[in-house]
């Protein structure tokens, strides 16, 4: 699980939001209100309002802007956001994210506050971690 919590508010502007996602590898961010998820980006919401012209590409570093208003997460939420117990065993996790085709697991606990994240990217290093401890204790 990653401790820190990458989201935005539902008033971030989806070039902040592209920007989280690029500087920490994710294809969603999770929109919390009051330290609670309600719902979250993906890439591809941003990636469709580029295309339909609400937002141009502009500078070097890629940065989305919109050419008159400001397109916000609240434009485009999906809901719900996927959390999960701390609890909750790894394997019932990734079942989970798998068959919601979904990239990012909210770690909460007893339902009330968000403690961390899970993605591929954790998901492959614990993966990669225990099959590491497994041969050291066969080795």
């Amino acid at each position: 699980m990653r401790d820190e919590v990458v989201f935005c508010l539902p008033s971030t502007p989806l070039d902040a939001i592209a920007k989280l996602m690029s500087d920490n590898d994710l294809s969603e961010v999770v929109v919390l209100l009051d330290r609670r998820p309600v719902g979250f980006v993906a890439a591809e919401d941003i990636l469709d309002r580029l295309v339909d012209g609400d937002l141009v590409v502009a500078g070097s570093d890629f940065a989305v802007r919109a050419p008159t208003t400001e397109v916000q997460a609240r434009h485009v939420i999906r809901t719900p956001a996927l959390t999960v117990d701390e609890a909750q065993r790894l394997s019932d996790v990734v079942a989970v994210m798998s068959q919601s085709g979904r990239r990012l697991a909210v770690v909460m606990h007893e339902d009330e506050s968000v403690v961390g994240m899970l993605t591929p990217a954790e998901i492959a290093d614990f993966m990669a971690q225990d099959q590491g401890r497994g041969a050291a204790r066969h080795g």
